[in-house]
């Protein structure tokens, strides 16, 4: 009986080894910079932070094996630059835009609000962390969020507020996704 304890665990084992077949699961990290700063002027200019995956080592490593996005959070230092208060938001654009006005943007029938608003007092700044990011993400832009890094794994992500005139900086803004991946 005690043989048999034994045998039959290490004959599963080697029907695994011999198989090739392990489940092995996980959860990896990938972090993203975003340029600092990042100057937004609903009057004159917008710009956009283009995210490619694919030049992430980990990700490209684990592409195929992708489950779901754990958590994400988009890190930095907003400030309201502008003549009032401002409510800032964050649209996710499924592919690589180069969005340069407020009307370009409204434009694009495939963007998606992913974060916000995060409401700015008039000259005030604010350090948005982990807790406070996570928050900010609409259940809308997460699933496109999914979406992306199942897909093609490239999209744009632009900083504006919810209604004109505004400006806003971003400073040392880093863009963050933990995602699980299993065989």
């Amino acid at each position: 009986m005690k043989n048999l304890r034994l045998i039959l665990p290490s004959l599963a084992l080697a029907a695994l080894t011999a198989s090739g077949c392990w489940l092995v699961s996980g959860q990896f990290t990938v972090s993203v910079d975003l340029a600092t700063p990042i100057n937004v002027d609903s009057g004159t200019t917008i710009a956009g932070a283009q995210i490619d995956l694919n030049t992430e080592k980990d990700y490209k490593d684990h592409k195929s094996n992708l489950k779901g996005i754990v958590d994400c959070a988009l890190l930095g230092k907003f400030t309201n630059t502008g003549t009032g208060s401002l409510n800032v938001i964050v649209y996710l654009t499924p592919a690589l835009t180069s969005h340069t006005t407020p009307a370009l943007l409204n434009a694009d029938a495939t963007k998606v609000q992913l974060w916000g608003p995060l409401t700015l007092a008039l000259g005030a700044s604010k350090v948005v962390g982990w807790d406070e990011s996570a928050a900010l993400f609409t259940t809308a832009g997460k699933a496109a969020l999914l979406s992306e890094v199942k897909g093609d794994g490239a999209f744009t992500i632009y900083a504006v507020g919810a209604t004109a005139p505004y400006k806003l900086r971003l400073e040392n803004g880093v863009a963050v996704l933990v995602i699980d991946a299993a065989k």
